[in-house]
């Protein structure tokens, strides 16, 4: 008799391990039912997670530790064991912003690095109309998107707080609100970026890999008490999802991938778009000419699976820096507490992969991968 359990999701590609995990069977065969519940917020997957009406979740980063620590809601203790994958995110503008912006760079599309800088001209220009400031959507407040937009502006010195509006739309609906002219940008998860693109609502400018090369993303989240009470469960799943992200990341199931994530009880958007996101392909606006990102999504090579407590440390200094959480308390411990490297080392350790023995590694220090332990690991820099 298998054991059920119920999962929440966000209609992202980078779900894709959970789909994949149900879909081809790698759940079944580690004796497990999922049923997998797809949600349109992510305060929806958190709140379901918290009071035990999911047993684990889809969730970002950095709401891991923000609920752990009480931060937007209820105080709940969670941890995770398990990263879904690398990079995936992307800021996308409106196109009469795109085109406020080409006026002071023509060749923008090209040249994302100087992105900010060109963003920064438009803001100064108007406050000078005394125009209302811009409106950039996020989909979380403790959010990687929040946390790499800020980083962004911030290298052209356009403050998040003062010189722009950030509100909170959910992934699957900031197209719709580009296109009602709601937001003037956002930076979401694919495969919205790519499909405002499609719908010629919008232009992405820079990706996620672009302002920090192979920053984490989402995790999958439990709470402490659940994986104390279900910890044989817990392991399964864990092995299950790493199975899954190994098939992903096989050239020759793209196929499969794509008309998975397609599926309206999923992802549910167009194939062509999310094969764009796949593929890396970051398109102009009337989809002539690409740019390729090569590692757009990284959903199992460097060590793409491993939670990192490095990445929790820095997601942890921005909040701090953001002014989200005091700075009375002890960053090692929360992160030793909720980004668990020693449950995902014992699932590994017991079907023979080994893994980095190390729980940290340097960050923003290297342009190309590099050799950790004997592990080819990702490039790590910030724009």
């Amino acid at each position: 008799m298998l054991d059920k359990i119920k999962v929440g999701f966000s209609p992202l590609t980078d779900s894709a391990p959970l789909i994949v995990a149900k879909e081809e069977g790698f759940f079944a065969q580690e004796g497990l039912d999922v049923t997998l519940r797809k949600e349109v917020s992510w305060a929806n997957i958190r709140d379901k997670l918290v009071y035990g009406e999911f047993d684990a979740a889809h969730m970002l980063a950095p709401m891991l530790m923000a609920t752990t620590l009480g931060l937007g809601g209820v105080k709940k203790p969670l941890l995770t064991a398990y990263s879904f994958g690398l990079n995936g995110n992307a800021v996308s503008v409106s196109n009469v912003l795109y085109e406020a912006m080409v006026a002071c760079e023509p060749r923008l599309i090209e040249c994302p690095e100087k992105t900010a800088s060109v963003l920064r001209q438009v803001v100064e220009a108007r406050k000078e109309q005394s125009k209302a400031k811009l409106r950039f959507a996020v989909v979380f407040p403790f959010s990687m998107h929040y946390y790499l937009l800020n980083h962004w502006l911030q290298t052209a010195g356009v403050d998040l707080n003062e010189d722009v509006e950030v509100l909170v739309v959910p992934p699957s609906r900031v197209v719709q609100a580009l296109d009602e002219g709601v937001i003037d940008g956002y930076c979401v998860g694919e495969p919205w970026n790519t499909h405002a693109v499609k719908r010629q609502v919008g232009v992405t400018i820079i990706t996620g890999y672009e302002i920090w090369n192979n920053a984490p993303e989402k995790v999958l989240a439990v709470t402490e008490e659940w994986a104390k009470n279900n910890s044989d469960i817990h392991e399964r799943m864990v092995w299950a999802l790493y199975q899954a992200s190994q098939w992903i990341d096989q050239a020759e199931n793209r196929p499969a991938l794509i008309s998975y994530l397609a599926m309206e009880k999923y992802v549910n958007a167009p194939i062509s778009s999310i094969e764009n996101a796949l593929s890396g392909q970051v398109c102009n606006p009337v989809c002539k000419t690409c740019r390729s990102v090569p590692n757009f999504s990284l959903p199992f090579k460097h060590q793409a699976n491993f939670p990192w407590q490095s990445h929790a440390e820095w997601i942890l200094q921005q909040m701090q820096a953001l002014g989200q959480v005091s700075t009375d308390f002890d960053i090692k411990a929360v992160v030793a507490a909720t980004y668990r490297t020693d449950l995902y080392r014992k699932v590994l350790a017991a079907h023979s992969v080994s893994v980095p023995s190390g729980n940290s590694k340097s960050e923003g220090e290297h342009a190309v991968p590099w050799l950790s332990e004997g592990y080819l690991l990702g490039e790590d820099l910030f724009l």
